[in-house]
């Protein structure tokens, strides 16, 4: 007689194998200073670091084996990356995820935008110069230039750093107060241009100085006529008063008398006036001699100012 099964009573010493949780990470790469660097956030977590990548796809490679090696918990990740059409990344699925499995390339969506501004802030953090062992505070003077169509600016600082540039402006897109956005411009990159240090920023320019205020009391104000639309990016006074505000608990903007002898003052008009001659190509120097000369000039200023303090 052949016995009838009987169901056995299920084993509660055995738990069926689960999967660890999908975890989404966000990656930003970028090129800068010769090598490839890279920031990544989970919502929780970040990881950072450069790599000796030959080319963007195998810096993206690269980033999550360091990734994975540095959490080896993330053994199922959804990496968030923007990549170009081009990338052939695109087209190598299969065999990314044989060289990392558990691993999925995926270009971000709507939802996933917060997480990659995160790893996009971070990763410009990364970048930022660190600080310099002297945070000595610093005395910057800032002048414009302007000549018929062509708007020139500079700065220059006590330490001999300095900035100028030179360019083609429309009346239709500036309006009339010129003179006044080429201050304001050069204020705003000798900030951008040196982070950290305390500044004190010397100007001739009264308007200039009441701008400023304005702007870090909140009011949006820019010159009249001064129109922000722009092709690309960000209108040049849009950005500087966005900086200005976020930074101006380290920058202190006074009024001199312009050509009274003040030395940086002069310095920086005098590099202006460089930039603006060359832009309009009637200066007679060639790129290496402008900068030589904008070179010669900072030093010149800078040394007898230090001299003269």
């Amino acid at each position: 007689m052949t016995a009838r099964p009987h169901a056995r009573p299920r084993r509660t010493d055995i738990v069926a194998a689960r999967p660890r949780p999908l975890t989404t990470v966000a990656l930003a790469v970028q090129l800068a200073r010769g090598a490839f660097w890279f920031h990544a956030v989970d919502g929780e977590r970040s990881w950072s670091g450069r790599t000796d990548s030959p080319n963007r796809d195998t810096a993206v490679l690269d980033a999550v084996l360091r990734l994975r090696a540095e959490s080896p918990e993330l053994d199922r990740v959804r990496i968030l990356v923007k990549l170009p059409p081009a990338s052939a990344l695109h087209r190598h699925g299969p065999e990314v995820e044989m060289l990392l499995p558990g691993v999925s390339l995926e270009r971000p969506t709507d939802a996933d935008q917060a997480l990659m501004r995160a790893a996009a802030a971070g990763l410009t953090a990364d970048l930022l110069p660190r600080p310099p062992a002297d945070m000595s505070p610093i005395v910057v003077a800032t002048d414009g230039s302007v000549r018929g169509k062509v708007t020139g600016y500079g700065w220059l600082a006590s330490t001999g750093d300095f900035g100028l540039l030179g360019f083609e402006h429309h009346h239709w897109q500036v309006g009339s107060s010129v003179v006044l956005i080429a201050e304001l411009r050069a204020i705003n990159d000798a900030v951008r241009r040196l982070p950290y240090r305390q500044l004190t920023l010397l100007t001739d320019s009264r308007a200039a100085i009441t701008m400023l205020r304005r702007w870090t009391a909140g009011d949006d104000v820019l010159p009249d006529g001064y129109t922000t639309e722009r092709r690309k990016g960000s209108a040049g006074l849009v950005e500087a008063q966005r900086r200005i505000r976020l930074q101006q608990n380290r920058s202190d903007a006074r009024w001199v008398p312009g050509h009274q002898g003040n030395l940086l003052n002069e310095g920086a008009d005098a590099l202006a006036r460089l930039a603006s001659r060359f832009a309009r190509r009637d200066s007679g120097l060639t790129g290496a001699q402008y900068r030589e000369r904008a070179a010669g000039i900072a030093e010149a200023f800078s040394t007898a100012f230090r001299e003269s303090s």
